[in-house]
């Protein structure tokens, strides 16, 4: 057993990258410049892709559909309408009532009773500092609410104006259009 014998294999191994041949070749190092070579080339592929993405980066807004067309518009003015003749009626002297004022648009309201609001759908009555819709709106009244008549009329924007109190908050007082006040007894 201390004889060592021969293996059948010995003869027909195959060498390693570090064993020469015989005649000073190497076994696997004929192959090393041909890797360099595609490493390089993979190197310079990947470049040019690269390259080629950041140009479409920078090219994309250009190829964007164009969309559609302006269409100049030329405004011109339409004819106005021609208005009718209207008789005009005859100049009459103002009817006044017994105490020589002139009638309200409202009747019953005057100053001293009570009105309720009515008639806004829902949306309220703008109260408004004075008479007018120009006047700067301090507060809504709600339909069914109750107001004092305290001044007026005023006629301001072809219509008439009355100034009301809320009878349980004095600081409410301001000017209400007669349009959507109702008298009550």
């Amino acid at each position: 057993m201390g004889t060592r014998r021969p293996s059948k294999w010995s003869g027909d191994t195959v060498p390693t990258p570090h064993v020469r041949r015989e005649g000073g070749e190497e076994a696997a190092g004929g192959g090393r410049g041909v890797g360099k070579w595609i490493l390089v080339f993979l190197v310079v592929l990947l470049m040019i892709v690269l390259l080629g993405l950041w140009g479409l980066y920078l090219l994309r807004g250009q190829w964007s559909s164009a969309g559609p067309t302006p269409t100049f518009v030329i405004w011109t003015p339409s004819p106005a309408p021609t208005r009718l003749a209207s008789p005009t009626p005859a100049a009459t002297e103002p009817a006044t009532g017994e105490d020589g004022a002139l009638p309200t648009i409202s009747p019953g309201v005057a100053v001293g009773k009570r009105v309720q609001v009515a008639g806004t759908g829902g949306s309220g009555l703008n109260l408004r500092s004075g008479p007018g819709p120009s006047a700067g709106r301090m507060d809504v009244a709600l339909d069914g609410e109750i107001f004092v008549v305290v001044a007026g009329p005023e006629i301001a924007a072809d219509a008439e104006w009355w100034q009301i109190e809320d009878p349980d908050d004095p600081a409410r007082r301001w000017w209400a259009a007669a349009n959507y006040l109702e008298p009550v007894e």
